[in-house]
C-alpha cells in the first residue's frame, strides 16, 4: 500500500504595477489535508522588485508578507 498524500500549493506574488502585468514570486503556501499540514515561506528579492518598479513601497510589501 502506498503512503502518498496530495499536497497543494499556491504562489504568493507581488504585483508592483498591474497595468504592466509583471510580478515577482515572493513565497509559497503548502497544504495537505490528509496530514493536517499548512505551511508558508516567504522571500522577497528586493533588487528584482525594485528593477520592475523603483518607486515600490518596500516597507509596505515586507509588512504584507
Amino acid at each position: 500500500m502506498s503512503d502518498r498524500h496530495v499536497f497543494e500549493y499556491a504562489l504568493v506574488r507581488v504585483v508592483p504595477r498591474v497595468e504592466r502585468g509583471e510580478c515577482v514570486n515572493a513565497g509559497v503556501l503548502v497544504y495537505c489535508r490528509a496530514k493536517s499540514y499548512v505551511g508558508a515561506r516567504t522571500h522577497l528579492d528586493e533588487a528584482r522588485l525594485l528593477a520592475l518598479d523603483p518607486g515600490v513601497d518596500l516597507p509596505g510589501v515586507r509588512a504584507a508578507l
